[in-house]
């Protein structure tokens, strides 16, 4: 899951299985709430793999990434911001 990791901070985001919402990992649990999330680092991604593995085969989520952050702790990519946001017109 972690492969073309390039940064240094991320957030771990994922699909919630039930309502198709995205979510993100706050601490010990899910969150629709991105300033709920939990800013994880490139050193930290191991042990949020394991986590996001064990709620996937929980069948708690879906399809979880991490989402790379700019030095700021914003989200870097469009496709993430636009995730984050919600459809667009």
């Amino acid at each position: 899951m972690a492969k073309k990791l390039r940064g240094e901070l991320f957030y771990l985001s994922a699909n919630d299985l039930k309502s198709g919402e995205v979510v993100y990992y706050s601490n010990k649990s899910w969150s629709r709430n991105l300033k709920e999330a939990r800013i994880i680092r490139r050193d930290e991604i191991e042990e949020f793999e394991r986590i996001a593995d064990l709620n996937e085969k929980k069948c708690k989520i879906i399809s979880p990434i991490f989402v790379e952050l700019s030095d700021d702790g914003k989200i870097k990519k469009l496709r993430d911001i636009i995730r984050y946001k919600g459809i667009t017109f």
